[in-house]
């Protein structure tokens, strides 16, 4: 296959897809379609390079390809130097709880924490360690220190102190600044322990002031209701350790509209209301959110976001609606709406997935263009309306005929299709 995509990772992809779920890696190999949107979410990208900040909602119905496009942008990001991360949302993560929701999310983002040379989650002690090497390499080449030397430790921990002491003016910077200074005097003074601390307070593990004050001489921890100053905090934090900025992907946001309460839910639409305010006028810097939604979620007057009239007064889009649909989509408004592949967009797919079974089984595909066609009519066949199918479901349903004309050689492709349509 082009590009020389290994087995493993075509397997990957393959086996995420047919489990329902989008893949981490390969995401390359199969992207079809979303030109426009991700042209839109790229010049996102810029402005947060450049010390802005953006926000958007993904919207569009399950299995339309909302999590392929975070997963997408997020895989983009990190190979453009940014440090990503991502939470699903969830009973037990979401912006505010009464049992502790919104320090969960909090607590998943740090750990899912991302960078290119450690793509996996957890790269949080290698920021924090990139940032210690390049003050110390800072200090090398313009004071001619080596370390080992007291002067070399001097002269460290005085960029360390007004890194940390600029970050004084941000909410809860002097708190964060300082717990800073600590992680780095137990690297200096070979204090593992003092380390320790530090990064359990950075990941919102301390669960009282008083415990945190005798840790850390510190007055504060990561709690629900502060936990999104923290993630601006982080976003300063990183630009100065070397990366372009934090994006941060936020998936199921469905989840909030299905909080019974009401008081539930709106406790929850102002935090994201909080979030996107601070975005638009300038509170954060070198930070994107990304958040995928549901039509519903997004619009039921009821209990989705548009039931808040805050929100709904910022995202809804009136202006040239014509029986609810807007002809022309506006790619600088702050929801994105995912519409569905097209027939040749879907056929484009299918061509890719073909190729990946192949590169995964070693095998010759029994499929060709006629069998493409055939297929891609049984499919939108069984809907009442071409957009009544997702990317989703056509993938599934095309991985499932691949393994079966792959493994029944005896059966032909017609009786096969047959059989699944």
């Amino acid at each position: 296959m082009e590009n020389g995509i290994s087995k493993a990772v075509a397997a990957a992809v393959l086996n995420s897809l047919k489990g329902g779920v989008v893949p981490r890696v390969g995401l390359e190999y199969i992207t079809v379609g979303r030109r426009s949107e991700i042209q839109a979410l790229l010049q996102d990208v810029s402005i947060i390079e450049n010390g802005g900040a953006a926000i958007r909602f993904i919207e569009g119905r399950y299995g339309s390809g909302k999590t392929f496009l975070l997963h997408a942008l997020r895989n983009h990001v990190m190979e453009k130097n940014f440090v990503v991360t991502d939470v699903e949302l969830s009973v037990d993560r979401r912006f505010v709880g009464n049992r502790g929701q919104g320090l969960a999310t909090y607590r998943e983002l740090i750990r899912n924490m991302s960078v290119s040379a450690r793509p996996d989650n957890g790269a949080l002690s290698l920021i924090l360690d990139k940032w210690i090497g390049n003050i110390e390499n800072q200090v090398v080449q313009s004071e001619g220190f080596t370390p080992g030397q007291e002067v070399f430790d001097l002269a460290v921990s005085k960029k360390i102190y007004e890194i940390t002491s600029s970050m004084e003016e941000r909410i809860n910077g002097f708190d964060f600044g300082k717990v800073l200074a600590a992680y780095y005097k137990g690297h200096r003074t070979g204090d593992s322990e003092l380390q320790k601390r530090a990064f359990r307070w950075l990941c919102g593990e301390y669960r009282t002031k008083t415990e945190a004050k005798n840790d850390l001489g510190v007055n504060l921890i990561v709690t629900d209701e502060n936990w999104y100053d923290f993630m601006k905090l982080f976003a300063d934090f990183v630009v100065k350790a070397g990366y372009a900025g934090l994006y941060i992907c936020i998936d199921e946001m469905a989840t909030i509209y299905e909080i019974p309460s009401k008081v539930g839910r709106e406790y929850n639409y102002s935090k994201i209301l909080t979030i996107y305010n601070d975005i638009l006028q300038g509170k954060a810097r070198n930070m994107g959110v990304i958040m995928s939604i549901t039509k519903e979620a997004l619009e039921d007057p009821i209990r989705g976001i548009y039931s808040f009239e805050p929100l709904k007064s910022r995202l809804r889009e009136d202006i040239g609606q014509q029986d609810g649909v807007v002809p022309l989509r506006d790619m600088a408004a702050p929801i994105i709406r995912l519409t569905p592949l097209n027939p040749g967009e879907m056929y484009v797919l299918i061509e890719k997935l073909t190729k990946l079974h192949e590169v995964v089984y070693d095998y010759e595909a029994r499929l060709e263009h006629d069998d493409y066609i055939y297929f891609l009519k049984t499919q939108y066949a069984k809907k009442q309306r071409a957009d009544d199918i997702t990317a989703r479901e056509m993938i599934r349903n095309y991985i499932t005929l691949l393994n079966l004309t792959q493994q029944h050689q005896n059966k032909s492709k017609e009786e096969i299709v047959a059989a699944i349509s």
